[in-house]
């Protein structure tokens, strides 16, 4: 059975981790006419999802002052450093604390900018037409974020590990996955040589 035609999705970017590795503010490297931060808020209000919300942690209050917050939520992470998995946790607290009711979250990240606003759209179109409930982004022979996961699943998604992300409940319920192939576009930017490579290809 097809699930309501119009879902009410939230999207959840994280962006609170501290880039040791990459010898800058990753959130603010540049990307395109603006940074990996604003290119993943940019592709998330295009897209089809009903509210955007990002997750800072490490240099928050430098990243505040470079992105622009219109017709966008900032929620603090304040356990930031111990783990990807509080990031969501903390959406998921503040979505309760606020009242804030949706049929599903579109997890992503801010270093897969390759993965835009056709791509979240894409795994929108099949999470409203299939019937699982968490659907997934193919990389290699593996599948995680961006991924939309069901409400089914909040509860888990409130109290995860803190070193463990989505993936975690990706992989304890693959019989209710479907995954999108990314076509080689899900490349993680996780080194300073990774971005310059990519940048100078897509970014400038």
């Amino acid at each position: 059975m097809c699930k309501h035609a119009k879902p009410k999705i939230a999207m959840i970017i994280l962006a609170a981790g501290e880039s040791k590795r990459m010898d800058a503010i990753k959130q603010l490297l540049p990307w395109k006419n603006t940074t990996l931060l604003g290119h993943t808020i940019e592709q998330g209000l295009v897209s089809d999802v009903d509210s955007v919300f990002v997750i800072l942690g490490a240099d928050s209050k430098s990243i505040l002052n470079k992105i622009d917050q219109t017709d966008i939520v900032f929620i603090d992470n304040q356990k930031w450093q111990k783990g990807m998995g509080t990031s969501i946790t903390c959406a998921m607290h503040y979505f309760k604390k606020e009242s804030l009711n949706f049929d599903a979250v579109l997890i992503a990240l801010i270093d897969q900018p390759l993965l835009d606003s056709k791509h979240y759209n894409r795994l929108i179109y099949k999470y409203i037409k299939s019937s699982k409930n968490i659907i997934s982004t193919k990389i290699k022979s593996k599948t995680g974020v961006p991924a939309i996961i069901d409400y089914k699943y909040f509860e888990e998604l409130s109290m995860l590990d803190q070193n463990f992300g989505a993936k975690k409940i990706i992989a304890a319920n693959l019989q209710d996955v479907y995954s999108i192939n990314s076509y080689n576009l899900n490349v993680d930017i996780d080194t300073k040589e990774t971005y310059d490579l990519l940048f100078d290809t897509y970014g400038s």
